[in-house]
């Protein structure tokens, strides 16, 4: 009896163990008192600092302004500026000298849609070089981060971390039971050898 009793004790210990550790990770959402100690979970205690440094590791390994401006197709965004450009120079034309002939203000219109764009793609580079140089000083993608994590819910949070890692939390589990199972095995055999 010894045999099946205490390793399916030691299973069942093991098991709840790990499923109430798993879900202590979480619950707690609020901190609460016993006497004098204060319960909370690990992921709600601690969610200030985890979002710091998971902010801080997407801005210095895994995400940067650089990268980003590496990312955009520039010579399609210079065509597009430029046609925007020609379209802007075109409005202007209508709206300033549309009283002259036709004939004149198309050629006036294209004159000074060829200047306008060829000075676009003359300072296009130092445009983006700006661009780049502003965006770094102004974009802070570890506040970013850190900023979205803290306005999450809680159980938002919760939710997004056991959707990630629900099989391997599942093989804790499981692994407390065996580990119990094993534990409570090996004290059948000593008491079995010391009775």
């Amino acid at each position: 009896m010894i045999f099946v009793l205490l390793p399916l004790t030691g299973a069942v210990i093991g098991w709840v163990t790990n499923v109430l550790a798993i879900r202590l990770l979480f619950r707690p959402l609020q901190p609460f008192r016993l006497g004098p100690l204060t319960f909370q979970g690990l992921i709600p205690k601690r969610r200030g600092q985890i979002a710091y440094t998971v902010g801080e590791v997407v801005a210095e390994q895994l995400f940067s302004v650089d990268e980003l401006a590496e990312q955009l197709d520039m010579p399609s965004i210079q065509q597009e500026l430029e046609r925007l450009v020609c379209i802007a120079v075109d409005r202007w034309c209508a709206e300033k000298i549309g009283v002259l002939p036709k004939s004149v203000r198309h050629t006036l219109s294209q004159r000074l849609s060829d200047l306008v764009t060829t000075e676009v793609a003359h300072q296009f580079p130092r445009m983006v070089e700006l661009l780049v140089t502003h965006m770094r000083e102004q974009v802070d993608v570890r506040a970013i981060v850190e900023g979205k994590i803290n306005a999450l819910p809680l159980l938002a949070v919760e939710e997004i971390v056991l959707s990630v890692a629900r099989s391997e939390l599942k093989q804790i589990e499981l692994f407390g039971a065996v580990l119990g199972f094993l534990i409570g095995l090996m004290q059948a055999l000593l008491v079995f050898w010391l009775a």
